[in-house]
């Protein structure tokens, strides 16, 4: 229980310094994109999961619940042609627990170079963004878990570039008093550049999230609520935080195949139209098992600006 305790005061005191850091613009946004299809097609809401290797980025004690060695690749069709993707790979460590070492990147493509009248030059140039890292998971007492992870991150625009470094921390809580319960709050991109693009600091998009996940006793079906992006500064009053919420669910139509449906609020309003509905921020997907194998698609719309496929495989040996 102690160790419990001090763990929660450590997660309470890194959550406070985020609070000093909502301000202003922030860089790196890459590391707020999605890159999981089951974690986005279920809008987020892996923050409370157990035992799939892609936690890493949702909340890292999540990888604790893994079984031998595991793998992950995933490919994302974002919009304006930017595509992004993800690679990690975890195994058990003696006495420390579970690792993972990942890598996430996003690319924007080439564009051409004009001058300062708007005439091409005939030159072009690229534009990218990585993180690579690792993360450690194990138990913390009874019915807790926790995970670290430690990451460098890179951003290249034509000759220039910036870099920081930043961690992400997460608690995941199994619920002794009802079964099928799981309770998780995790920290995202706390940390700091070593290198600029311009004589300002780059901002990082530190992200704090907290949601739950309950395994029906007598339905196939997890369901999933998760509030995110707690950090964020808003115009209005406080309660305000709480539109960031998304939702979820996951039905195991047989042994084989696994049917997702979310919902994510924060991106219905930010891309609604001034008149009218759509179905922005909602998320729809499939997860196939097939041997050592699991093979995942999820859709994601952003209403008139179009939507996101992304394609993963898991293996594990």
């Amino acid at each position: 229980m102690k160790n419990n305790r001090i763990f929660l005061f450590l997660l309470l005191a890194l959550t406070g310094i985020t609070f000093g850091q909502s301000s202003g613009e922030r860089n790196f946004l890459f590391l707020l994109n999605e890159y999981s299809p089951r974690g986005s097609a279920l809008a987020g809401n892996l923050v409370a999961f157990r035992g799939d290797v892609d936690n890493f980025f949702y909340n890292p004690a999540g990888i604790n619940g893994l079984e031998g060695k595991v793998w992950s690749a995933a490919y994302v069709d974002h919009l304006l042609d930017f595509q992004g993707g993800m690679a990690v790979f975890s195994m058990p460590v003696p006495r420390l627990g579970r690792m993972a070492v990942h890598l996430i990147y996003f690319n924007y493509g080439t564009f051409q170079e004009t001058d300062i009248f708007g005439e091409n030059t005939g030159r072009t140039f690229t534009a990218s963004e990585m993180a690579l890292g690792a993360t450690l998971a194990n138990t913390l007492g009874d019915h807790f878990e926790y995970g670290v992870s430690v990451k460098f991150i890179y951003s290249s625009l034509e000759r220039f570039n910036a870099a920081a470094i930043a961690v992400d921390g997460g608690l995941l809580y199994t619920a002794p008093f009802m079964e099928g319960l799981r309770m998780g709050i995790s920290l995202s991109n706390l940390g700091f550049a070593i290198d600029h693009y311009t004589d300002e600091s780059e901002t990082m998009p530190v992200l704090l999230r907290v949601g739950l996940a309950k395994r029906l006793a007598h339905l196939p079906l997890t369901i999933t609520l998760a509030i995110n992006d707690l950090t964020r500064a808003t115009d209005g009053p406080a309660w305000e935080v709480l539109q960031r919420f998304s939702a979820g669910g996951e039905f195991d139509v047989n042994d084989n195949i696994r049917f997702r449906l979310g919902y994510q609020n924060d991106v219905n309003i930010s891309t609604r139209p001034l008149s009218g509905r759509n179905f922005a921020g909602v998320s729809a997907g499939v997860g196939i098992l097939w041997r050592t194998f699991r093979f995942d698609y999820s859709y994601v719309s952003f209403g008139d600006l179009g939507g996101l496929n992304r394609f993963g495989i898991t293996g594990r040996f």
